[in-house]
């Protein structure tokens, strides 16, 4: 192969030479000297640099026209023969010069620049299409080095995997490839599956293959994403350094588009993965497994058992106990092979960034490698492993299940939190999977259906089904409405409305970035309806006179934020006939006037920096429970002054519910009032606090409740200890409130004069359980088919094949995955190419 630049120099040689010959005279020895000198130097870059056959060929004419040159006695020959020999040494150097251009013009270089063996996947079959197309294409694969990281950023080791990719993919050395090389070569593209640049703690390749130095070495720079997805995306992949810098940016299916920064959605080309190319390919063909795992494959079904990144960072703790969960749920089992296949960057992402759990993670991985669990697999392609298993188990939040969903093997999503077998109760924690309703009549549970209480009194029946999807929390409150039901969502952009059980109409809202989570509440206020946003971009107003829908714009990135990995949203309540929504991000709130849709914001401390997570009326106050810092507000809007309540019991701390790290974050959870004391519930904080109205003492309120969001196991898992509800907002002081106690799901109606917590009876009749028993079915726009571990269907379950609810069906698996990945025929690779080939003009 020769560098490209180097062609052009010499092509740029030549003809110079040409010019010469017009004009020397050949009886004049130092002229000649030159020409020979010259036809030498480009020789010998030419054996250099050549390394085809008919390449070295040229340099034999042009070596042979040297020595006929400088060897020739030119003075005896007649002026006409001197002539010929002109011309002969003109015609031979346009060959040369003709063959070069035709190779420069034809032949297009294309450039693969992987840095992880295992994820070579994400490039192969572009590759491969490529590399067969000898007529036009010259293909080259360069392992690049990349560094794992420490905590502080510095480099902690380098690696180059050129030694482990497949044995017919032949690598060239990177050391020979370095950015300067490349630039004067200009390869007509290039292919990246990196695309974070230096915005990596983890991992970094070598800063001269980053994106923006790329770009200046070929015209056409190009990038497939070294993950595959079911169907969503995760939030830091939005937008990377690397999009600015690539010309195209190949993803699996039009669906993702949403997901890219508005700024790079025009670069999408959805044309498929080369990932699913290679597990299509695999699993009708599989290779033979090593000879150590045959043995313990012969006469089990393999469990593939992914552990995920995401998981991990999730909650460690919990992620490594699950770990042991697992191993053990397997561990002397005959019917079962488990086949453990950790994340490649599991341990440079745990030495970097949780580096506290190191050792809990290996002496789990130990376990499972000296007790002879199964097979431990640290081989670079995940294809293969793919291809030798039967079924998927691991986390949701991962490539790999949308690997097994085009393949057609069955996926059970395993809850990190789940440690144990389920007990008779734990069922509740998908009935009552959040706060869904400020109604206590009506509960919407965890498989999008709606229950109801007809005789107020806590027994639920099933009323509707209000999406055929069985999870994604897409809808959370209930609000009636003379004889309708309106439905507002959580995770989907429509408001359901229901009459007699039946859904007449489905309002749609403008579409929004395509990710769940999108609304936190929402509250009735006169005839209309107002929906809090989380991740939607404006405050939604709905008009349930006519159905009309308004948004009110200007509250994004303020109402709710984002830090490191959690959401926080500020409180929102009715007073006086107006809806006041807070700041997540500062002190300022938002009072709407639902006639006008008239917004005044009042800033009540200009240089704060957090807000507040909850608001609660009393009479013509507010108060205000701070998203940060151990403070309680009440606020008269009316008389615009703020009595603030500090000084908070001794030891009151807050502890991060899923990354166990202590804070001062969402320290407080709801209020109730009686007489002279404010009764307050923690969220994240460790003590329940009451606060004496005439002295203004806030001090730790003894009762029979732990301060702790830690449920009694993973089923009831919480991120909440409790709350306080009533009927509606108007009922808030003169009606006693009931509290549910979010760790083990039980509700108390509360008594303050008699000091009682009388515990209220919740029950669902046997047909509305069954109901909540799902199997295997499509899950959500996010997790299009498969099955979830919890209280109905447990690890356990699936290894004795008694899973409840719908049995594993593979053509609708298949049918449900076509809509994530187009080209899902094993042909990604070859459209990818095609377009290539198409923007370098072959």
């Amino acid at each position: 192969m020769m560098d490209r630049g180097i062609q052009r120099e010499l092509i740029k040689a030549l003809l110079q030479l040409n010019e010469m010959l017009r004009g020397i005279d050949f009886s004049d020895g130092v002229q000649r000297q030159t020409v020979v000198e010259i036809l030498e130097a480009v020789n010998k870059r030419c054996k250099m640099d050549f390394t085809a056959p008919k390449a070295a060929a040229y340099a034999e004419s042009l070596s042979g026209l040297a020595q006929i040159i400088g060897q020739t006695d030119w003075l005896n020959l007649q002026a006409e023969e001197k002539h010929e020999c002109r011309n002969l040494c003109q015609e031979i150097i346009q060959i040369v010069i003709g063959k070069l251009r035709q190779e420069s013009e034809i032949k297009k270089d294309i450039v693969f620049l992987p840095y992880k063996a295992s994820m070579w996947d994400s490039l192969e079959s572009v590759w491969r299409a490529a590399s067969e197309d000898r007529e036009h294409c010259n293909t080259y694969v360069i392992p690049i080095p990349y560094a794992d990281r420490n905590e502080d950023g510095t480099v902690a080791a380098w690696h180059c995997e050129a030694d482990m990719f497949p044995d017919d993919v032949p690598v060239l050395d990177w050391h020979e490839y370095t950015l300067e090389k490349l630039k004067a070569w200009q390869p007509d593209a290039i292919f990246i599956h990196n695309p974070y640049d230096d915005h990596n703690a983890v991992t970094s390749v070598d800063g001269q293959y980053y994106s923006s130095k790329l770009k200046t070495a070929t015209a056409h720079l190009y990038y497939i994403p070294y993950y595959s997805t079911s169907g969503g995306m995760s939030e830091n992949q939005k937008s990377c350094p690397a999009y600015e810098n690539v010309e195209a940016i190949f993803v699996q299916a039009e669906c993702l588009r949403g997901f890219f920064d508005e700024s790079v959605r025009d670069k999408v080309q959805p044309l498929g993965s080369p990932k699913f190319d290679k597990v299509i390919h695999l699993c009708q063909n599989p290779p033979e497994p090593p000879a150590g795992w045959r043995e313990k494959m012969k006469g089990r079904k393999v469990y593939f058992y992914n552990t995920s990144l995401q998981g991990m960072l999730a909650d460690v703790d919990a992620f490594v106990q699950k770990m042991m969960y697992v191993f053990k749920t397997f561990e002397g089992r005959q019917d079962a092979c488990i086949l453990w296949r950790p994340h490649p960057l599991m341990m440079a992402t745990l030495k970097s960034i949780r580096s506290e759990a190191v050792a809990k993670y290996e002496a789990a991985r130990d376990y499972f490698i000296t007790h002879d669990i199964g097979i431990y697999d640290d081989t670079p392609m995940i294809e293969t492993a793919i291809a030798w298993s039967d079924v998927y188990i691991g986390d949701s939040g991962t490539s790999v299940t949308s690997l097994f969903g085009v393949a057609g093997k069955p996926i059970f999503v395993l809850d990190n939190q789940i440690h144990e077998l389920p007990g008779p109760d734990d069922w509740l924690g998908k009935a009552f999977n959040g706060v869904q309703s400020m109604d206590e009549d009506w509960i919407i549970t965890w498989n999008n259906c709606l229950f109801h209480s007809p005789n107020h009194d806590h027994h639920y029946e099933f009323y509707c089904r209000l999406a055929e999807d069985q999870d994604g929390a897409y809808y959370q409150y209930v609000h009636p409405v003379d004889d309708k039901l309106y439905i507002c969502p959580a995770g989907i952009p429509e408001v359901l409305v229901i009459r007699n059980k039946k859904i007449i109409k489905r309002i749609k809202l403008r579409e929004d970035e395509s990710r769940h989570g999108l609304f936190a509440r929402s509250v009735m206020l006169q005839n209309k309806i107002f929906m809090i946003p989380l991740r939607y971009s404006a405050i939604v107003c709905l008009d349930v006179s006519d159905d009309s829908v308004t948004y009110i714009e200007g509250t994004k990135d303020i109402v709710s934020i984002l830090l490191g990995d959690f959401w926080f949203v500020g409180g929102s309540c009715v007073w006086q006939d107006k809806l006041v929504v807070s700041a997540a991000s500062s002190a300022k709130q938002f009072i709407i006037t639902p006639e006008t849709l008239a917004v005044e914001t009042i800033d009540l401390a200009p240089d704060r920096i957090s807000g507040f997570s909850g608001l609660i009326p009393e009479d013509d106050k507010i108060w205000l429970l701070p998203i940060q810092g151990q403070e309680i507000w009440c606020w008269d809007p009316r008389k615009g002054n703020v009595k603030k309540y500090v000084g908070f019991p001794d030891g009151f701390t807050c502890e991060h519910p899923g990354m166990h790290f202590e804070c001062d974050l969402m320290p407080l959870g709801s209020v109730a009032f009686a007489n002279d004391t404010v009764y307050i519930t923690p969220n994240w904080g460790n003590k329940f606090l009451k606060l004496d109205r005439a002295s203004g003492k806030i001090s730790e309120w003894k009762n029979d409740f732990k301060p702790s969001p830690q449920a009694a196991n993973g089923y009831l898992y919480t991120w909440a200890i409790g709350w306080f509800f009533w009927q509606g907002w108007d009922q808030i002081t003169t009606r006693l409130p009931k509290f549910m106690y979010a760790p083990t799901r039980t509700l108390y109606q509360v008594d303050w004069q008699r000091e009682q917590w009388e515990k209220v009876p919740v029950s669902f009749d046997d047909d509305s359980k069954e109901r909540m028993a799902i199997g295997f079915d499509r899950m959500s726009k996010w997790f299009l088919y498969g099955c979830i571990e919890n209280a109905f269907n447990s690890l356990k379950d699936l290894l004795d094949g008694n899973i409840h609810g719908k049995a594993f069906d593979k053509e609708r698996q298949l049918k449900a995955y076509e809509s994530i990945a187009v080209n899902n025929d094993g042909t990604a690779g070859e459209k990818i190419y095609a377009y290539t080939r198409k923007q370098l003009g072959i």
